[in-house]
């Protein structure tokens, strides 16, 4: 009797219970960072019976102190977030850290609950990463591991946002970079899940409450073109801010950075509170009402300058919230000045700048654009936000050339855009493939002890060794064969002249560098010289033909 193979079907499961977890962690995370928030804000301050200003400017250095002791007790060096959910979809050898992604979580939620100027869906996503990636884990990988965390983060967005078709797009876009035949099916339904679950124990707020409408003059085309390339300005400044290069004071201990950046967000929120933390309030009340130019200018201005400081002192927190904030801010402002000449609907052009700004954050326009779409359900609105996407994302990939999340990738020198192949490539040593059978010769060997060495091993090239194990030189039997008087001890310079790796390089960096090699094998030394091995174009090649291997399985099966 022939059984069923019922394991197609855990992939599926393991989705339904990833939906359904973080579903719960989302809304638990967001409850967590309401109810402190109201502290803050001075609605329940007789519980604690001080002054809202002195609430203001104690949250986010409490916050600071807070974090800076997970930092350090943790013994992290960075902070986790998407970036490291997207390197570990890439390269099956950087799983996430379960340990970090929870701390950098935890740290997210209380520099957000003290007030800090950050987000909270990165941190989020990275979370849902993290446990889907515990799953496969836990099981033993019988589930590709890339697919369990793009569930994880496609069910952080369908929560967090109420958007389970961009919760899919974005796992898809923003994470695993292709559309996976094996994967579609489980991602989906993690995301149907978690929204299903969010909608019926949580009273979700929709971002957008009023009644937008979309295009209602042909001109508002041009204008929603134009309004996206100031959009693309604006998030390539943002990103720069987030990414650039940074110089901090020696003196300064790290430990006392989130502090500093907590004393800066408390004074700032006694003049401005409107930039303390996520700043919902303040995007639909832009989104409702336009706002006087000034007052647009400041926040745009302030919240970037804020975002900024706290991310890149370790008052963690994530980017995508922040560049709601911006978009609005930049739409508000652009109404403004269009309205000189022209009639325009200005809630559209604030939808349409907040979409526009943060899909160069993220690096995912499509999944942007289903968010509107989803949380407006005004197809005409999406399409106009559409059209601003279009050109910032234009101007940001000419401007920055990247997404946030890749740029930091590339400032840890990884390269999300070569490719899955590629990139396994570059996880991989080449002192991991290494062959430890090659000819060892010794200076006291003559010219003619060496050809006979190698006639007798079948090789054609063999290696000059010192007795410490470090290599003198690289010799071949046709050079030798020239050699006149086959007595002598090799002195001829031409058979020092040879290709060599080094065992940090990667297969990656050997393939480029025996691009022109002729030859049959190439030494692997350490930086002391000493030889540790060899390596063949044959070994580099069915390096390549692996990962294509892989990737095939990965994205066709």
């Amino acid at each position: 009797m022939r059984f069923i193979d019922f394991r197609f079907l855990l992939p599926i499961v393991l989705a339904i219970l990833i939906g359904i977890i973080v579903s719960f962690a989302v809304q638990g995370f967001l409850s967590f960072v309401t109810f402190f928030q109201s502290y803050l804000r001075g609605d329940n301050n007789f519980l604690i019976g001080l002054p809202r200003p002195l609430l203001v400017l104690s949250g986010p250095i409490i916050a600071g102190v807070i974090v800076a002791t997970i930092f350090k007790l943790g013994n992290l060096k960075r902070w986790h977030g998407p970036a490291e959910s997207i390197l570990a979809s890439h390269v099956p050898t950087k799983r996430p850290n379960t340990e970090a992604g929870l701390l950098s979580t935890l740290a997210s939620a209380i520099s957000l609950a003290g007030g800090a100027s950050v987000g909270q869906y990165g941190p989020l996503v990275h979370f849902g990463g993290v446990l889907g990636d515990y799953f496969s884990k836990l099981l033993k990988d019988q589930t590709p591991p890339h697919i369990l965390l793009a569930c994880g983060a496609a069910a952080a967005i369908s929560s967090g946002f109420g958007a389970p078709i961009a919760g899919l797009v974005f796992a898809h876009e923003v994470i695993v970079r292709h559309f996976s035949l094996k994967a579609v099916a489980p991602i989906l339904i993690s995301s149907v899940v978690a929204h299903t679950f969010s909608s019926e124990f949580y009273d979700m707020k929709p971002l957008f409450e009023t009644k937008i409408g979309g295009i209602n003059n042909f001109y508002e085309i041009f204008l929603l073109g134009i309004l996206g390339v100031f959009a693309g300005l604006v998030g390539s400044i943002y990103m720069k801010g987030l990414t650039g290069p940074l110089k901090i004071p020696k003196q300064i201990p790290v430990f006392f950075l989130p502090i500093i950046a907590g004393i800066i967000c408390g004074f700032t929120g006694i003049f401005l509170p409107e930039l303390l933390g996520l700043g919902t309030d303040t995007i639909r009340s832009l989104i409702e009402t336009p706002t006087n130019v000034g007052t647009a200018i400041t926040l745009l201005i302030g919240k970037l300058i804020l975002t900024v400081i706290c991310i890149r002192l370790n008052l963690f927190g994530g980017i995508f919230s922040p560049a709601l904030f911006l978009g609005v801010c930049t739409g508000s402002i652009f109404c403004y000045l269009a309205g000189f000449f022209f009639d325009v609907n200005y809630s559209l052009f604030a939808v349409a700048g907040l979409a526009a700004v943060t899909s160069t954050v993220i690096g995912g326009p499509i999944a942007t654009l289903l968010i509107v779409f989803e949380l407006t359900s005004d197809y005409n609105v999406a399409l106009g936000a559409g059209i601003s996407i279009c050109f910032a994302n234009l101007i940001s990939s000419k401007i920055f050339g990247h997404s946030a999340f890749d740029q930091i990738l590339l400032n840890r020198k990884i390269d999300i855009h070569l490719g899955r192949d590629r990139l396994r490539l570059d996880s991989i040593k080449v002192n991991e493939i290494i062959s430890k059978d090659y000819v060892r010769l010794v200076p006291e060997h003559n010219v003619s002890d060496m050809i006979r060495i190698l006639a007798d091993s079948n090789v054609s090239e063999g290696y000059v060794i010192d007795p410490k194990g470090k290599l003198i030189s690289k010799v071949s039997l046709p050079l030798l064969l020239k050699t006149r008087n086959k007595k002598n001890f090799l002195d001829n310079k031409s058979f020092r002249k040879y290709l060599f790796l080094n065992t940090a390089d990667t297969v990656l960096d050997a393939i480029d560098k025996v691009k022109d090699f002729v030859g049959e094998t190439i030494p692997v030394i350490d930086k002391k010289g000493f030889i540790k091995g060899t390596i063949s174009e044959s070994d580099l090649f069915n390096s390549l033909l692996l990962a294509e291997k892989e990737r095939n399985e990965e994205e066709l099966s």
